[in-house]
């Protein structure tokens, strides 16, 4: 969905080249099920960019949807023309295919170092799901922000039963983010049953596990930093995801007066780029 988090579009990439090599090596391989690999914001990853006029992730509300698919697609541009394109593309796949659920799985990176994890909806579908990558899940972030995917497809809104989920898989310029994203993928491939555990190699499983060593199971937010003007904020230096910090701790100066931590808890996404409104989030153990 963001243009300067490449790392999901070179996973899904490799994916596909061993989707189409696995049954010459392995002639028991078994699919299920179609996958479609879409890139949200293509004129904004040619230019390495969150985004161009609008984050593309906070968007999908379904009242916004609804206009930009019954306007003239020649009248739309930036953001909103991508997401026209990829509504059609998935209603197209939607209408040729004829699923009865469809399963979405979003794939970010952050600006921050530090473990990986999973955003959880709260429905039991998407946590078990989430769980079954084995990385920390996050519970409770879509109460303070609207617009995700996990937020528009997770509503039926496209006609047949949805289950999203969204993984995190390190730093944006981390070569290994994008190895981490493809045992993200495998993992949620065998964990909707597409694809048989048996097929599975082990070492999807131990890449996870070793980078979320240390980290706690599953976390829920409890505080949300907006950020007004992007251009007055800066984070200082040295946090990461998961990083403790306590109540009234100097996280970042914002017009030249200090942020204090709101709460004791865990720091997750501090903002380190350019662009964007979350300044960081707040989590503790659920």
């Amino acid at each position: 969905m963001h243009g300067n988090e490449p790392a999901g579009i070179r996973a899904l990439e490799t994916l596909f080249r061993m989707l189409e090599e696995e049954p010459i090596r392995n002639p028991d391989f078994t699919y299920c099920g179609e996958i479609i690999g879409i890139t949200g914001n293509l004129r904004a990853c040619k230019m390495g960019r969150r985004y161009i006029s609008r984050d593309i992730n906070r968007a999908w509300e379904v009242g916004h949807i609804k206009n930009i698919m019954q306007a003239e697609k020649a009248s739309l541009i930036d953001e909103d023309l991508e997401m026209r394109d990829i509504i059609d593309t998935i209603s197209t796949e939607i209408s040729m295919l004829t699923p009865d659920h469809l399963y979405l799985l979003d794939l970010h990176t952050t600006s921050a170092d530090g473990g990986i994890f999973c955003i959880a909806t709260g429905e039991a579908e998407s946590i078990r799901i989430a769980h079954e990558i084995h990385a920390p899940v996050i519970l409770g972030l879509l109460q303070g922000i609207s617009g995700t995917t996990l937020h528009f497809f997770n509503q039926n809104n496209l006609g047949i039963p949805a289950t999203a989920i969204a993984f995190e898989g390190g730093k944006h310029d981390d070569p290994l983010s994008v190895n981490r994203c493809i045992a993200a993928t495998i993992n949620f491939m065998r964990a909707i049953r597409v694809i048989q555990p048996a097929d599975v190699d082990n070492h999807h499983d131990e890449l996870l596990k070793k980078y979320s060593e240390g980290l706690p199971d599953i976390v829920e937010v409890i505080f949300r930093h907006h950020v007004e003007d992007v251009a007055k904020w800066q984070m200082r230096p040295g946090y990461y995801n998961f990083r403790p910090v306590d109540k009234d701790e100097v996280l970042a100066m914002y017009d030249g007066l200090p942020v204090r931590a709101e709460t004791d808890g865990l720091i997750l996404m501090p903002l380190y780029h350019n662009e964007g409104h979350d300044g960081y989030f707040i989590v503790r153990q659920a």
